[in-house]
């Protein structure tokens, strides 16, 4: 006897179906995958104005922080000096005083993972009215495109960011640096984002000046 027709299909269909929720789960991995190597292969230059690079501005973009009570900064400016010296630049942590706002002091305390990452103690008077405090930070290195920022130890609450080091068709190198930072309790909010928004383009003005300077 014929079985009904209706158990044909349903004993056919039953492995199909299985199998789509995870061929589904799947596709959406690797799509989030590659969405994450993409995030880490270059920086957003959507809000990039090229003829204010070229005029030689520095730019600033305040976003907000999906990480609560952080703030999120990123700069950018061209350099006429070959990547190999702006990133000499960059890792120079014992001349940081010499040009950065608010460090008193940097010193490399360990190399780390064979040299593609090294720590550094850090000593920051972050306002006259506040007090002198210490952290440790985290270098990791991809020669000579991106350095990553992360914080090891101190009383900031949240610290990460990246160097960006991308070639241009002019010749030059197009720095991108963003961060996020969350000081805790040190300094009062109000004063984050405005401080970040004053220091970073002053920090990366005088990075291009010492590798311009250098590549002469």
């Amino acid at each position: 006897m014929r079985r009904p027709l209706s158990s044909r299909p349903r004993n056919r269909d039953a492995g199909g179906s299985a199998r789509r929720p995870l061929a589904l789960v799947l596709a959406l991995l690797g799509c989030l995958l590659a969405r994450a190597a993409t995030s880490e292969d270059a920086p957003d230059l959507d809000w990039i104005d090229r003829d204010a690079l070229a005029a030689g501005e520095v730019l600033v973009r305040s976003d907000r922080a999906e990480r609560p009570l952080t703030a999120s900064i990123t700069v950018a400016t061209e350099i006429d000096a070959p990547p190999a010296v702006i990133w000499d630049v960059l890792i120079a942590c014992q001349l940081a005083p010499q040009y950065v706002p608010n460090v008193v002091s940097c010193r490399s305390i360990e190399k780390v993972d064979d040299g593609r990452g090294e720590l550094f103690l850090q000593v920051v008077k972050p306002a006259f009215f506040l007090p002198t405090f210490e952290h440790v930070f985290r270098l990791d290195y991809h020669p000579y495109r991106r350095i990553d920022v992360h914080r090891v130890s101190g009383p900031l609450a949240h610290l990460e960011g990246s160097w960006w080091l991308l070639p241009q068709p002019s010749g030059k190198i197009l720095l991108i640096y963003g961060m996020e930072i969350d000081p805790g309790g040190l300094v009062p909010r109000f004063l984050v984002r405005a401080t970040l928004k004053r220091d970073l383009p002053r920090l990366v003005r005088a990075v291009r000046e010492r590798a311009e300077a250098a590549a002469r």
